[in-house]
């Protein structure tokens, strides 16, 4: 009997301390951040598609066809090739890991390779690692942007409020391998254009959808 009253006892100062912080919460506007599924641009849905693009790095300039292609919801390939055929690079990102098919040689660097693995895994993977999503102040009125923790660092993900789709994707923190990745949605299946930025190294990457 006295272990069932310190068990009620304690149950009502635990709620009586809960309650009104939930009501606070409420007045003032405040709810949960909820980790939404949307944390890649490409949904699981998502099968393959042909854009026109280009990238650029430092002052070298390629311009022909990207192919991406998901192989398993944390897997996804992307062929590069010009116009003739010639692949410039065909790689598969396996969620942390790489695998060159093949690659021409004047951009089959390791340091490079790695930074175009991030970009592709964070334009088409979903994070299964973030652990925290934090709402942040937006200049942009348009936009729900939030401060994203995940084992594989931190970032800046931004929503557009209308739609509710992921818009823009920022590396926070970082130096070297700094990201910045924008697209723009006119098309419900997947984005009508991509740009991915790595200021350090003055590398853009530029994709306009094509078909799928």
């Amino acid at each position: 009997m006295r272990n069932s009253l310190s068990l009620n006892f304690f149950l009502i100062i635990f709620l009586c301390t809960l309650v009104p912080s939930l009501v606070v919460a409420r007045q003032k506007g405040k709810a949960p951040v909820v980790i939404s599924n949307k944390i890649s641009i490409f949904d699981t849905s998502f099968d393959h598609a042909l854009y026109r693009g280009s990238l650029d790095i430092s002052s070298h300039h390629l311009s022909g066809l990207f192919y991406l292609k998901r192989i398993s919801s944390n897997s996804v390939r992307i062929v590069f090739s010009n116009e003739f055929g010639l692949n410039f690079f065909d790689i598969e990102v396996r969620g942390n890991s790489l695998i060159v098919h093949s690659c021409f040689p004047s951009l089959n660097r390791k340091a490079l390779l790695k930074l175009i693995k991030n970009d592709f895994r964070l334009l088409m993977i979903p994070d299964p690692t973030i652990t925290k999503m934090k709402p942040v102040q937006s200049s942009d009125s348009m936009l729900n942007v939030f401060s994203v923790r995940s084992a594989k660092g931190s970032f800046i993900y931004s929503y557009d409020k209308s739609s509710g789709k992921l818009i823009r994707i920022q590396t926070s923190g970082s130096i070297l391998g700094k990201t910045d990745l924008i697209v723009s949605d006119d098309d419900n299946s997947q984005p009508k254009k991509i740009n991915i930025s790595n200021p350090t190294i003055r590398l853009h990457l530029h994709m306009t959808f094509l078909s799928t």
